[in-house]
């Protein structure tokens, strides 16, 4: 019997989860490296530089439930590594890129903290995976969500069984000799004629959906459930009722991102298969076509909402359940609205830094303009780090509402979203205005409230700017926030290592103040200009706050429109995910735009029959 194979006496091996790297003659070598404590015993270490933090049978301590971060500890004392040094070419595998390597486990583990034995217990929270849930935030790649777009409803699944076609069908039509499996993968050919292309185009679709959706139906999920976990957590998430285990390394998987857990848990994460579906509804897409009085076997239904909401009926199964932890009753109260808490956090520190730069260059005389423009890039960057893993951090509803239209943000959260951070900004100017209320009436003793309206407010700063001008400074502007933004959420292009988000987009912010704030104080975002309008209204400071019509089409048209086109830019141009609606089939945009309006219709008529009967009442 191979030793490490199940039911060997003898212990399994612990294996590496670093790639294999080739030698000159093309073998395949691994690189285990072994370190030994002053106790002797000797205690294997991957690559990575982690413990297993396993007892080997027969040895003598029994103590291995605090060694499961135990990291870099033997490199440390001093003890050389067996593992050879690499060099650039094979650490980016020959892909050099200004973006700079790719990260590795040894940077990720380098930066994992220390956890008490029997944390996880009492905070279950912590040991669930990093990705249980979409989060769509400014400070990591943005998520890949299966949309309602992208997969076939039951009517369609139902007429492609009816109305069944030969794979490539429509390409062997217009005589083109293709094969299949290479439709299914992508691989289309250039052609100067549009209708061979899109004949390509659709045979690949429909193969890959009708595979898809018999993939699920069968209960295959296991390549579906890695695929949309492909950046799985070092954390993997424990049982609640697993029993610790005693004895022996456990194999560590090739394709994992972590070694051992306290409790011997190898199990990855997200890889549970779906609940089998019952025998009438494991129906396949290629039977032969029904005849006239055969019953369709009914499928099951495919287009009712979703749990969570940006994922499709057909994969929801495939995000593994959140953990939460609710200690009091105001935790259970967070919970609920964590997600709005954070980004109202966010807004108003951003904010309040913000005003307070504007402030402080206004009050101190002729000063350097730029400070503010570095203050708003380093308080966008605060605004980030401090809410982005929770709510995303967009602080802005503009990025919100285009973060629904094109990556699917959940609809029914934007109405939160939006109360938290025109919220944010109102109670920021508030507190901003109260801080700085000795030194503003000092400084209005002598001067015109013009500077101070400024300094919380955007708008024309000079007599000869226009409104075409205003309202395309902010466009431009938000165009380039906006694509930005989105490149740096695509984990296909060339994403920033973590926690690099915060820190780029703040350098952003902060160009881009220096660029387009001396025209109008470059807003764009409806929040940070609407809400400090609604907080000097509140303090007396009418005039012209909102006699201007640039508040309208200057924070709110341009930066709105902006931001959809911005949008628009970057999947036409460069991204390829199907869960972008420019990525989309228009036949499925048109019908989730009249589902949409129906769903829509729905509410309306059943609030005005509420109405009425209360009326008759």
């Amino acid at each position: 019997m191979d030793e490490g194979s199940p039911g060997s006496p003898t212990r399994p091996r612990a294996r590496s989860d670093v790639p294999r790297r080739s030698d000159d003659m093309g073998e395949e070598v691994a690189s285990p490296t072994r370190s030994i404590p002053a106790g002797g015993r000797p205690e294997f270490i991957s690559s990575t530089g982690q413990s297993s933090g396993q007892e080997v049978p027969g040895s003598s301590g029994t103590d291995t439930s605090g060694a499961r971060r135990r990291s870099t500890a033997a490199s440390r004392r001093g003890i050389p590594s067996l593992t050879s040094r690499t060099t650039l070419a094979q650490r980016t595998q020959g892909r050099f890129t200004l973006a700079g390597p790719d990260d590795t486990t040894q940077l990720r583990l380098a930066h994992e903290p220390f956890v008490h034995p029997g944390y996880a217990d009492l905070n279950p929270e912590y040991d669930q995976p990093a990705n249980a849930k979409p989060v769509w935030s400014l400070a990591k790649p943005l998520p890949r969500v299966v949309r309602p777009g992208m997969v076939p409803t039951k009517d369609e699944l139902l007429q492609s069984r009816a109305n069944a076609q030969l794979p490539a069908e429509n390409s062997q039509n217009l005589g083109l000799d293709v094969d299949p499996n290479d439709l299914e993968a992508g691989r289309i050919e250039k052609s100067a004629d549009p209708r061979k292309i899109a004949a390509q185009v659709e045979d690949a679709r429909v193969q890959r959906e009708n595979n898809f959706v018999n993939k699920i139906l069968n209960g295959d999920a296991t390549s579906t459930t890695r695929r949309l976990s492909r950046t799985s957590s070092a954390r993997i998430r424990r049982p609640l009722n697993a029993e610790p285990t005693t004895g022996g390394l456990s194999p560590v998987q090739e394709d994992q991102n972590s070694v051992d857990t306290d409790h011997g848990d190898t199990q990855k994460p997200n890889d549970e298969h779906l609940q089998p579906l019952p025998e009438e509804q494991d129906d396949h897409l290629d039977e032969p076509k029904p005849t006239e009085g055969d019953e369709v076997a009914d499928l099951p239904s495919l287009d009712h909402a979703a749990l969570p909401e940006d994922l499709h009926p057909l994969v929801q199964d495939l995000v593994e359940e959140e953990v939460h932890n609710n200690h009091t009753t105001w935790s259970v109260i967070r919970t609920h609205h964590r997600e709005p808490l954070a980004e109202a956090l966010g807004v108003f520190i951003q904010l309040a830094v913000g005003f307070s730069a504007d402030l402080s260059v206004t009050l101190a005389g002729p000063g350097n303009v730029n400070t503010a423009s570095w203050a708003w890039g380093f308080a966008t960057m605060m605004a980030i780090y401090i809410s982005g893993g929770i709510s995303g951090a967009h602080l802005n509803p503009t990025i919100t509402m285009m973060l629904w239209f094109y990556r699917g943000f959940p609809k029914r959260m934007m109405a939160s979203y939006f109360t938290a951070q025109f919220l944010g900004a109102f109670i920021a100017a508030l507190s901003v205005y109260g801080l700085y209320y000795a030194s503003i009436h000092h400084y209005l003793s002598t001067n015109a409230p013009t500077d101070i309206v400024n300094s919380f407010v955007t708008g024309q700063r000079q007599e000869w700017i226009g409104p075409a001008t205003a309202f395309f400074n902010e466009f431009v502007g938000t165009v380039c926030l906006t694509v930005t933004v989105l490149a740096l959420g695509d984990d296909q292009n060339a994403p920033p290592g973590a926690g690099m988000n915060s820190l780029i987009i703040g350098f952003v912010v902060t160009c881009l103040s220096m660029t387009f704030a001396y025209q109008t104080g470059a807003a764009f975002n409806p929040s940070r200009d609407f809400g400090p309008r609604l907080a000097l209204l509140a303090l007396g400071y009418g005039g012209d706050l909102f006699r201007n019509p640039y508040w309208f089409y200057g924070p709110w048209a341009g930066s709105l429109t902006a931001s959809f086109i911005g949008a628009f830019l970057y999947d036409f141009m460069i991204f390829t995910g199907g869960e972008s609606p420019v990525n989309y089939p228009w036949e499925r945009t048109q019908r989730a735009m009249r589902k949409s309006k129906a769903k829509w219709k729905r509410r309306l008529h059943m609030h005005l029959g509420m109405k009425d009967k209360e009326y008759v009442q």
